[in-house]
C-alpha cells in the first residue's frame, strides 16, 4: 500500500502562466474539486495534454473513459494543480516506479478504456497505476476507513 508515500507539490493559480515549464511529461498530477471535496488525477503527457479517466463533459458525466484532453480542460476551475511524487522503492512487491516515458506509454495504452468504477478503478487508481503498477486510491481508502470508524462508533453507542 502506498499510504503516506505519495507527496504532492502544489502549484497555485499564479504559477499557471508557467504551467508547461513546471510540469513534465509523465508527471502524475491532480486538482482539487468541489471545494476540496475530492482530488481528480491524470497523467501529463506533454504538449499541453493530460490523459485521465473522465466523462465527455466532466469527471463523472456521460461516457466515462480514459481520454486525452487539453490541460485547461483538465484543470477546469481549479485554483492550481499538484504534481505527485513517488518513492524510488516500496515494500509492496507489485510496486515498480516507471520512468516518465514509460508512464506516458502506459497512460496511452489505456485510451478508450470504459471500466470506470468509483471504488476500484477511478482516476486516481488509473494515474497511480501508470506510474507505479499499483492500482490504488488513497481517497477511497480514507473514505473506507472513515466509514468503518463511524460504524464502529455507532455500534459502541448502541451497546
Amino acid at each position: 500500500m502506498l499510504a503516506g508515500l505519495v507527496g504532492v507539490l502544489l502549484l497555485t493559480d499564479k504559477d499557471r502562466p508557467q504551467l508547461h515549464k513546471q510540469v513534465r511529461p509523465g508527471d502524475v498530477i491532480c486538482v482539487e474539486r468541489w471545494g476540496n471535496l475530492y482530488r481528480h488525477y491524470g497523467v501529463y503527457v506533454g504538449k499541453g495534454k493530460v490523459i485521465h479517466y473522465a466523462g465527455r463533459g466532466g469527471d463523472w458525466e456521460e461516457n466515462v473513459s480514459v481520454r486525452e484532453v487539453l490541460m485547461k480542460d483538465f484543470l477546469r476551475d481549479a485554483d492550481g494543480y499538484m504534481i505527485c511524487e513517488f518513492p524510488k522503492h516500496c515494500r509492496d512487491s507489485r510496486y515498480h516506479l516507471y520512468t516518465k516515458k514509460e508512464t506516458v506509454e502506459r497512460a496511452y495504452s489505456r485510451i478508450g478504456e470504459r471500466k470506470y468504477d468509483l471504488l476500484t478503478n477511478n482516476c486516481e487508481h488509473f494515474a497511480v497505476w501508470c506510474r507505479t503498477n499499483i492500482s490504488e486510491s488513497l481517497q477511497v481508502d480514507w473514505a473506507g476507513n472513515m466509514l468503518t470508524g463511524i460504524v464502529d462508533f455507532v455500534d459502541d453507542l448502541l451497546d
